[in-house]
């Protein structure tokens, strides 16, 4: 029978019928057997499954405004307490094999009939576009179940009604309610606790889960190795050949050197798997591929190789370029900057000419290449003249990169003054951003951090400048200005180690040069300034000032200054031989130094 409040509130069995009837989609017979079994258990039916069945036939039929008036009458803190005793309960009899003689206030054909009306509120919420509503009511139904059972869902729990069923939607719900109101860190955590939880997904749930996690972290520029992690149990216990999730995994691998060649890897694998060849997927594998095999090129431990990876690189990338018609700026920016690292200048000014022409100057990226390669070629008024340009269209508040460049641009020129005032001037955009960023606004706290680094990086070439000048005192200045940033810093020990040489004062430098190189023993400065003083003083073998100048060119195999302190050093050898390695060394650098960017 059905309880009196039941019918004080007009939920009659007749009109229930009658509604039925002339639905146009029938009802869920599913459903319809949930709440017999109900029925059968307590022998009535309360208000809130009496609310929760017709709520969601009022949401098979899409009448959804209605059916979130009937689930707003489900008093959920009410019947709460009474769900979790009944899913503890039902877990409790699992474990010991045996029928708990204490009935339970609720059946868990109950519970289940009721948190499918919780996930069909939600749902209705969505439809409404109330997305924050939504997902904190779908976290209703996680956090009744995770409070009821700590430990876990046990094997095929709930397999005899819906409940399993509902939970699973729900899981899979939740992050993407968080996304839609955009939160980016409920959504994450919501991704978090689907996969840490055991919440009995099957093996296709799961898949997608992590696939759609590995995307948000992805394109949100977050936590890149999670992702790629997740990508990687992706192929594993789904299809390895997935392509649109081997290229997502190639991505984060391409531009980071220690996954630089499992990147070539999956870019590979994906253009492997292309059956129907699909133009515009087939682009993307190549530029990808043409990126992993840029980076892997820079630490390759070899000639052979570098040259080997350098020249994938750069057929692919040509290949990515035809496949687009050079009509993809990503594409057109790596063929600049790949043609400009193996000094093919030329090649290297058409594609960075292209690609602004493209862009039509919107991107301060497509200014800067331009400018880096035609510095590269020496032609320092048409750079200074690009730049111009660039500044008169850009905002004051994006200029940043474009004035240091152009600070650069006067150091490499031999105008020192100039290049003060601009940095000067930089300094002053930066120190109004950095008050800007630091007004408490969630919005800018990443880009406060971000500008604090770059006025660091300021800091040191002001420094540098200043110490080419002789001005001692404004060098340290600003390197007191940079230690209030941070505390470790490699460059900044250099500098101070370059000081303390050029005051006449070596075993201070070499002080300075080592603890460069305890912060990072790749800084390719650092490594050059301690063989060179090593070599000055003859305090140490030959051996120990090749060892770190032959690191450094590893490090670093375009910088000229590397080359030319190790031709020095063979060169002091005086053996056939060495004469012969000082004299291409002298060659590489001389080459490098002829074609090096202001920088």
């Amino acid at each position: 029978m059905i309880s009196e409040s039941l019918a004080a509130k007009h939920h009659s069995w007749r009109g229930f019928s009658s509604k039925v009837g002339y639905s146009e989609k029938n009802p869920d017979i599913s459903n319809i057997e949930e709440v017999e079994l109900s029925l059968r258990e307590s022998s009535s039916l309360n208000y809130e499954e009496a609310r929760a069945l017709h709520g969601r036939i009022e949401y098979q039929k899409g009448n959804i405004e209605a059916a979130l008036h009937e689930f707003g009458g489900i008093n959920i803190a009410a019947i709460t307490p009474k769900m979790k005793l009944t899913l503890s309960r039902r877990v409790e009899q699992r474990k010991r094999r045996s029928h708990d003689h204490a009935s339970p206030q609720m059946s868990i054909h109950a519970v289940s009939l009721l948190l499918e009306a919780i996930f069909l509120k939600a749902k209705s919420l969505q439809h409404l576009q109330r997305f924050r509503e939504a997902a904190q009511t779908s976290e209703v139904i996680l956090d009744i179940v995770e409070s009821s059972i700590p430990q876990g869902l046990p094997e095929n729990f709930g397999a005899d009604c819906k409940l399993n069923e509902t939970l699973n939607k729900a899981v899979e719900l939740l992050p993407e309610l968080w996304k839609c109101s955009d939160s980016p860190r409920e959504a994450i955590l919501s991704y978090r606790r689907a996969l840490l939880y055991q919440w009995n997904l099957d093996v296709e749930a799961t898949a997608r889960i992590q696939k759609q996690f590995a995307i948000f972290l992805l394109y949100y520029g977050g936590e890149d190795l999670v992702a790629l992690n997740l990508l990687r149990k992706l192929f594993s216990i789904e299809d390895p050949c997935c392509v649109p999730a081997l290229l997502m995994a190639s991505k984060i691998c391409a531009e980071k050197p220690n996954l630089a060649e499992e990147g070539i890897n999956f870019a590979r694998r994906a253009l492997e798997s292309l059956d129907d060849k699909c133009s515009e997927l087939e682009g993307t594998g190549n530029y990808l591929l043409g990126v992993a095999q840029s980076t892997h090129s820079k630490s390759a431990v070899s000639d052979f190789e570098m040259v080997a990876s350098q020249s994938e690189a750069l057929q692919a990338l040509k290949r990515a370029g035809n496949i687009t018609s050079m009509k993809d700026p990503n594409i057109l920016y790596y063929l600049s900057l790949q043609n400009a690292e193996q000094r093919k200048l030329e090649a290297a000014l058409y594609y960075a000419k292209s690609l602004l022409k493209l862009e039509g100057g919107s991107n301060i990226k497509g200014w800067l290449l331009l400018v880096r390669v035609l510095s590269a070629q020496k032609r320092f008024a048409d750079s200074e003249t690009i730049l111009d340009a660039a500044l008169d269209q850009t905002g004051k508040w994006d200029q940043r990169e474009l004035l240091r460049t152009k600070a650069k641009l006067q150091t490499a020129q031999g105008h020192l003054k100039g290049a003060v005032d601009t940095y000067t001037r930089l300094l002053g955009i930066v120190h109004v951003q950095s008050k800007s960023f630091s007004s408490g606004k969630k919005l800018y706290k990443d880009r406060g951090c971000f500008s604090r680094s770059f006025e660091q990086e300021i800091w040191h070439d002001l420094a540098y400048l200043y110490v080419s000048l002789s001005r001692w005192q404004d060098a340290e200045i600003c390197l007191s200005k940079s230690k209030a940033i941070s505390s470790f810093s490699a460059v900044r020990n250099h500098a101070t180690g370059v000081i303390y040489e050029r005051k006449g004062l070596p075993k201070e430098a070499l002080t300075a040069f080592w603890s460069a190189l305890d912060i990072d023993h790749d800084h390719s400065p650092s490594l050059i300034s301690a063989a060179g003083l090593l070599r000055d003083l003859g305090s140490q073998s030959g051996a120990v000032v090749k060892n770190l100048l032959m690191n450094a060119v590893g490090v670093d195999r375009m910088n000229p200054l590397a080359w030319y302190n190790l031709g020095m050093l063979l060169k002091d050898e005086n053996t056939p031989s060495s004469l012969e390695e000082a004299a291409e060394c002298f060659q590489a650098a001389a080459i490098l130094e002829d074609s090096a960017p202001a920088s």
